[in-house]
Protein backbone atom coordinates (compact mmCIF):
# COMPACT_ATOMS: atom_id res chain seq x y z
CA UNK A 1 0.00 0.00 0.00
CA UNK A 2 1.48 3.23 -1.30
CA UNK A 3 2.11 6.10 1.54
CA UNK A 4 -1.31 8.14 0.01
CA UNK A 5 -3.86 5.57 -0.04
CA UNK A 6 -2.44 4.90 3.99
CA UNK A 7 -3.12 8.87 4.36
CA UNK A 8 -6.22 8.70 3.27
CA UNK A 9 -6.97 5.49 5.14
CA UNK A 10 -5.75 7.28 8.81
CA UNK A 11 -7.94 10.55 7.99
CA UNK A 12 -11.10 8.70 6.82
CA UNK A 13 -10.51 6.57 10.04
CA UNK A 14 -9.82 10.00 11.94
CA UNK A 15 -13.39 11.73 10.48
CA UNK A 16 -15.45 8.35 11.47
CA UNK A 17 -13.45 8.50 15.10
CA UNK A 18 -14.85 12.29 15.54
CA UNK A 19 -17.62 11.88 14.28
CA UNK A 20 -18.39 8.81 16.91
CA UNK A 21 -16.60 10.64 19.84
CA UNK A 22 -18.87 13.38 19.26
CA UNK A 23 -22.08 11.49 18.97
CA UNK A 24 -21.06 8.78 21.91
CA UNK A 25 -19.99 12.24 24.33
CA UNK A 26 -16.63 10.82 24.45
CA UNK A 27 -13.15 11.18 23.41
CA UNK A 28 -11.60 10.77 19.92
CA UNK A 29 -9.13 8.53 21.99
CA UNK A 30 -11.98 6.43 23.71
CA UNK A 31 -13.71 5.65 20.57
CA UNK A 32 -10.11 4.71 18.78
CA UNK A 33 -9.10 2.40 22.07
CA UNK A 34 -12.55 0.84 22.09
CA UNK A 35 -12.94 -2.99 20.99
CA UNK A 36 -16.46 -2.21 21.44
CA UNK A 37 -19.13 0.74 21.13
CA UNK A 38 -21.25 -0.58 23.34
CA UNK A 39 -19.52 -2.36 26.48
CA UNK A 40 -16.77 0.18 26.66
CA UNK A 41 -18.24 3.79 25.70
CA UNK A 42 -22.06 2.62 26.56
CA UNK A 43 -23.37 3.13 23.34
CA UNK A 44 -27.28 1.89 22.58
CA UNK A 45 -29.29 1.06 20.08
CA UNK A 46 -30.48 4.87 19.37
CA UNK A 47 -26.84 5.92 19.90
CA UNK A 48 -25.75 3.16 16.74
CA UNK A 49 -28.59 3.86 14.45
CA UNK A 50 -27.60 7.58 14.64
CA UNK A 51 -24.28 6.91 13.75
CA UNK A 52 -25.60 4.71 11.12
CA UNK A 53 -27.47 8.25 9.82
CA UNK A 54 -24.20 10.76 10.34
CA UNK A 55 -21.94 8.22 8.03
CA UNK A 56 -24.70 7.92 5.49
CA UNK A 57 -24.79 11.62 5.05
CA UNK A 58 -21.01 12.37 5.65
CA UNK A 59 -20.51 10.25 2.92
CA UNK A 60 -23.26 9.96 0.80
CA UNK A 61 -24.02 6.12 1.13
CA UNK A 62 -26.58 3.48 2.40
CA UNK A 63 -26.14 1.63 5.01
CA UNK A 64 -28.41 -1.64 5.12
CA UNK A 65 -29.44 -3.60 8.63
CA UNK A 66 -27.55 -5.65 8.00
CA UNK A 67 -24.42 -3.87 7.27
CA UNK A 68 -25.42 -1.48 10.60
CA UNK A 69 -25.22 -3.96 13.00
CA UNK A 70 -21.59 -4.16 12.22
CA UNK A 71 -20.64 -0.70 12.85
CA UNK A 72 -19.41 -2.12 16.60
CA UNK A 73 -15.92 -0.90 17.17
CA UNK A 74 -14.15 1.87 14.38
CA UNK A 75 -12.07 -0.64 12.48
CA UNK A 76 -15.67 -2.46 11.54
CA UNK A 77 -17.21 0.69 11.27
CA UNK A 78 -14.65 1.88 8.40
CA UNK A 79 -14.98 -1.19 7.60
CA UNK A 80 -18.55 -0.91 6.73
CA UNK A 81 -18.24 2.22 4.90
CA UNK A 82 -15.21 1.40 3.02
CA UNK A 83 -16.91 -1.39 0.98
CA UNK A 84 -20.25 0.60 0.89
CA UNK A 85 -18.31 3.53 -0.60
CA UNK A 86 -15.81 1.11 -2.73
CA UNK A 87 -12.57 2.96 -1.06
Amino acid sequence: MNQEVIDIEQSRLGEIAELAADLFSATVEQVVAATSFADQLDVDSLLAIELLVQLEKQYGIRISEAHGARLTDLRSTYAVVAEIAGW
